[in-house]
């Protein structure tokens, strides 16, 4: 079934009903706009059952899963999820799925995917395609390599900082890696180790794999004298340096993959005016939080999605 776009190619995959109350219109772009025209990446639009009008919603927020995840992070097969939360306090969910995950078909150069061609190619076009659909700018929410996608892709100017009303990222940082990949011998031994590789498994960590080619970022950031940058070109903190971009952070105190003191030093380049939570009882939360129940557990659901909703809304609404 084809949708109206003037952009690209974009075919409306289905339209499902979801926990009775919920419609799941997903959409498959095929952007066309980098080397590797396999690419499709699949957007979901999440609305109430019976709403009329789907041109007509409230302001836009785009979602972005972490690394082995999808858009069930977001929104789950019963109805429960943040991007619930949010359409029922007035604003319109939109779910990316990364290629190869959820709905978004694996490319043909499914193993060369990571961050920088994420960034570079399908979030622009994602944004585009919102844009076109509804007339409006939007936040961006990200959880993780969510986050992390979110902000590369800013830092590059691949999205349009003018069309972005905020973003918020829950446990997103690019500044601490294994020390023991910033040894030239170790680091170089790990690149080794991932040449016969295509993905990485996921197992006892999330529903989806991720390529290879996340993990060779991964290993060539941690360098000492490489860090947070392209393949070619300029370290992203300097894209960071002219932005000022609305900006909320959520670090977790139980987080060690992501420890909350680099997702806050990530949080406050964004913008002098930026927020960060530190979700800690210290910080008069009922619990310390870790990684993912941050985001996917009933107490955020009751004290940490509320801040977030609050925040967008006094952004737009200042």
């Amino acid at each position: 079934m084809k949708s109206s776009s003037s952009l690209f190619p974009v075919s409306l995959l289905r339209a499902d009903l979801v926990a009775e109350s919920y419609i799941e219109d997903t959409y498959l772009l095929k952007p066309n706009n980098s080397s590797d025209n396999s690419v499709q990446i699949a957007v979901t639009r999440l609305g109430f059952q019976g709403e009329e009008d789907r041109a007509s919603r409230g302001i836009p927020v785009v979602l972005l899963h972490g690394s082995f995840s999808n858009r069930g992070f977001w929104f789950s097969g019963g109805g429960k999820g943040f991007a619930k939360s949010l359409l029922e306090a007035g604003f319109d969910p939109w779910m990316v799925e990364a290629r190869g995950h959820g709905d978004s078909p694996v490319n043909d150069n499914y193993r060369d995917n990571n961050v920088e061609v994420y960034s570079k190619y399908d979030l622009p076009a994602v944004q585009d395609f919102i844009s076109e659909q509804t007339q409006q700018k939007a936040f961006w929410v990200g959880h993780s390599l969510g986050g992390v996608t979110i902000a590369t892709a800013l830092a590059g100017a691949h999205l349009k900082s003018e069309n972005v009303l905020g973003i918020v990222l829950f446990g997103a940082q690019v500044s601490r890696y294994p020390v023991a990949l910033q040894i030239p011998g170790i680091r170089l031994l790990a690149k080794v180790a991932l040449l016969a590789k295509k993905r990485i498994s996921g197992k006892n960590i999330g529903p989806e794999q991720e390529p290879v080619g996340i993990a060779k970022e991964f290993v060539r950031w941690s360098g000492l004298l490489t860090g947070w940058r392209p393949q070619k070109g300029e370290s992203y903190w300097l894209g960071l340096k002219d932005l000022e971009v609305p900006a909320l952070g959520f670090g977790a105190k139980k987080d060690k993959a992501d420890p909350a003191k680099y997702c806050r030093k990530l949080i406050n380049a964004f913008s002098e005016q930026s927020q960060f939570h530190l979700l800690s009882k210290e910080c008069g939360f009922t619990q310390d939080y870790n990684h993912v129940n941050m985001v996917v557990s009933k107490p955020a659901e009751q004290e940490v999605w509320p801040k977030a909703i609050q925040w967008m809304n006094l952004t737009f609404n200042p």
